[in-house]
């Protein structure tokens, strides 16, 4: 009898929306599981390749403020003139990748592809970011 594939809960959310702060395009990489002593930082390095945009995610890092706060952790970058269809690619800390093709319109953002077995869920919902 084959085996059954486990079906793993997705850990993260990325989130790709206009920014009305800097009219950019945000990413926004969060975890799923919401954390209730601080607003963790997610910390992320990038790359951008034309129409790709490679985010990387380091881990988690205790915020400067020690302020309690309730939230999940969340890294974010901005990018100017990005529109039509961008490939995003989202690396975990173990080095597995999941691709998200999305459209980008003056309007609207919207997942045109999703991965395939994501460990990473997509989201048009734009979240409040830092300056």
């Amino acid at each position: 009898m084959p085996r059954k594939k486990q079906h793993h809960e997705p850990e993260y959310r990325v989130r790709v929306f206009r920014d009305p702060a800097s009219n950019q395009i945000a990413f926004a990489v969060e975890t799923t599981k919401e954390f209730v002593n601080f607003h963790y930082e997610l910390l992320l390095s990038d790359e951008r390749e034309g129409k790709d945009i490679i985010l990387k995610i380091l881990g988690i890092h205790t915020p400067r403020s020690v302020m309690p706060g309730i939230g999940p952790a969340r890294g974010f970058r901005r990018y100017k003139g990005l529109s039509g269809i961008i490939r995003t690619i989202v690396r975990n800390p173990d080095g597995a990748e999941n691709t998200f093709k999305i459209k980008i319109r003056n309007s609207s953002v919207d997942l045109v592809e999703p991965p395939t077995n994501p460990f990473a869920v997509f989201s048009n919902e734009p979240v409040e970011l830092p300056e």
